[in-house]
């Protein structure tokens, strides 16, 4: 999933210059230099240099959208959410699923050799999230353990990974009970650890999750939306970028329907900010 890659304008009269960052990641590396022909694609369609630039969090990405530091981003559905509601971003694209949807869900990890079987079994234990603004990663599991009974904050010993790869790397060396991922995380370490599927198991899930897309600030102009909506919805037809970016699960791209993300807005008031 790309949820990690994002967009800065650095003031693209004067320098026509993108500076491409990412979220940070176990392999944040591993995925500037896997994404380096987005980049030039970018930069040929829109006539604007890009660089790569690696984000802090979630919240980086949000106030920069905001501030005005970041013209576009690659976001979950929840930072989306998050940003439009403070500074009225918009998405323009949504990607696809390998399964040609719009949607995925949230996975409940464990590690193999461990006993449990359902929610109820991890009360006490200790659950690993990626960052308390994602989608899957924590909205939706709160949501899950809410519809079990299940306390989200007295039931578990939460602890913020930062990561997906690394939440999923805790389960494999049996360093947290569980974790909570999207579907399906697990093959973008399967390189690196190739018994990842053998080691780990899935005992829960929730969705569906509108996938995540490109989401741009308030202030870009609607000349360099067009350009933008076009180049995505290109990519579609090259099969080197798109082979590219199913390793982070877009299998294509689509127009967006706003309407898709109105059932997380409800869920981030209700379950998050009315907190």
């Amino acid at each position: 999933m790309i949820f990690i890659v994002l967009f800065i304008l650095t003031s693209c009269k004067e320098k026509e210059e993108f500076i491409m960052g990412y979220y940070p990641s176990a392999e944040s590396e591993k995925v500037v230099e896997d994404l380096s022909p987005l980049e030039e694609y970018l930069e040929k369609k829109l006539n604007i240099k890009i660089k790569p630039f690696i984000a802090t969090d979630y919240t980086s990405l949000i106030e920069g959208l905001c501030s005005g530091k970041i013209d576009g981003s690659f976001l979950s559905a929840l930072p989306y959410v998050i940003s439009k509601s403070k500074c009225k971003t918009k998405m323009i694209v949504t990607s696809l699923r390998k399964d040609g949807t719009i949607f995925y869900k949230t996975y409940f990890l464990v590690n193999l050799n461990k006993p449990y079987k359902n929610l109820y079994d991890l009360k006490g234990k200790t659950w690993g999230i990626p960052d308390i603004a994602s989608t899957s990663g924590y909205l939706f599991p709160v949501l899950r353990m809410n519809e079990l009974g299940l306390n989200p904050d007295k039931d578990f010993k939460k602890i913020q990974l930062n990561t997906h790869e690394n939440v999923i790397i805790a389960v494999y060396n049996n360093e947290i009970d569980f974790g909570t991922i999207y579907s399906d995380a697990r093959i973008t370490l399967k390189e690196e650890y190739p018994d990842i599927f053998e080691k780990t198991k899935v005992i829960d899930s929730i969705g569906p999750i509108p996938n995540d897309g490109f989401v741009v600030s308030s202030r870009v102009n609607e000349n360099l939306i067009k350009g933008l909506k076009e180049a995505f919805l290109s990519i579609n037809s090259d099969t080197n970028i798109l082979n590219r970016l199913k390793k982070y699960g877009w299998y294509g791209v689509v127009e967006t329907n706003d309407s898709i993300y109105n059932l997380v807005e409800k869920l981030y008031f209700e379950v998050l900010k009315g907190k």
